[in-house]
């Protein structure tokens, strides 16, 4: 006769090492989820991270070299003139009357000439961090100031601001330069790209247009030759004793522009840019950055130069 387990017999729990060896399996597939979440999350973050890098970059660079590319178009006037003896100041070249399609330098020479706010300053005070600044001039049809042929003045006929319009080209003044700002999103003063426009009352605006730009540098191609190609480019140090007659015979510019992104969670390695001849170093932190470059031609001043305009 076979005996009847009592249930108290038929009833086991685990033993204290099989619950044991249990934790210790959950715990290892746990550690290996969390591990693998933020590896993922990490390489989200940063491939958002290069793409909004990427983004800002080619938005930058595009909207510099259209401007390069429209700068000294004057609407029907192909070539204004401008009086030699009043305009040989480059303190006053800069007035609409000479018509100075382009001009390039450095921030602290951008400030003498009035082009910019005393808050253009470079993102780095050392030699090895480029802030160029970039002033533009054309005739479009936007909301600037009136632009209009002095046509009752004794030659020769110069250009000048009037309101109200007697016709439909405004004078677009635009200079390129950066500045520190504050950014709320990472507590911190980051670099960012800014321009300074006249409005159609004659009042310069500056607003923003992007962040994160930590150098910009130019370099001026000059046509020697007159065959409308450029013979040789100048960075921003060097045209800083141009006149406005060196200045007539620019027919291209390379746009140099170092975009970071923002802060990242892991260290990241030093980088190195040659940038118009020079190698310029950011040390390792934990930003991400990318050299743009472009070259835009100076699509009217090569136009005038071909013609003898």
């Amino acid at each position: 006769m076979t005996p009847i387990s009592s249930p108290e017999h038929a009833q086991r729990g685990v033993t204290l090492l099989e619950m044991m060896i249990a934790m210790a399996l959950g715990l290892l597939v746990l550690s290996a989820v969390i591990v693998l979440y933020m590896q993922t999350a990490r390489s989200f973050h940063q491939q958002h991270a290069m793409a909004d890098l990427q983004v800002r970059g080619r938005m930058a660079t595009q909207l510099l070299g259209e401007e390069l590319r429209r700068t000294g178009f004057w609407g029907e006037i192909m070539s204004p003139q401008r009086d030699d003896d009043g305009c040989r100041d480059m303190s006053r070249a800069v007035e609409v009357a000479c018509a100075l399609p382009v001009w390039g330098g450095d921030a602290a020479r951008a400030k003498a000439l009035g082009l910019v706010p005393q808050g253009a300053i470079t993102p780095d005070s050392s030699a090895s961090r480029p802030s160029a600044v970039v002033a533009v001039r054309y005739a479009d049809h936007g909301n600037g100031a009136c632009l209009t042929l002095d046509a009752h003045s004794a030659p020769p006929r110069q250009l000048t601001l009037k309101q109200p319009c007697q016709g439909d080209w405004h004078y677009r003044d635009s200079i390129y330069y950066l500045r520190m700002v504050d950014d709320d999103y990472s507590g911190e003063r980051v670099p960012a790209l800014y321009v300074n426009q006249r409005s159609a009352s004659g009042r310069p605006n500056s607003s923003e247009i992007v962040r994160h730009i930590e150098a910009l540098e130019v370099e001026w191609g000059r046509d020697d030759t007159g065959d409308g190609s450029a013979n040789r480019f100048y960075d921003s140090q060097s045209v800083a004793q141009w006149q406005i007659a060196d200045w007539d015979r620019v027919v291209a510019a390379r746009l140099y522009i170092v975009m970071r992104s923002e802060k990242m969670a892991q260290p990241m390695p030093a980088r190195e840019f040659l940038i118009a001849g020079r190698t310029i170093t950011f040390e390792a932190d934990h930003y991400q950055r990318r050299l743009f470059v472009t070259t835009a031609t100076l699509r009217n001043a090569r136009l005038r130069g071909a013609y003898g305009l």
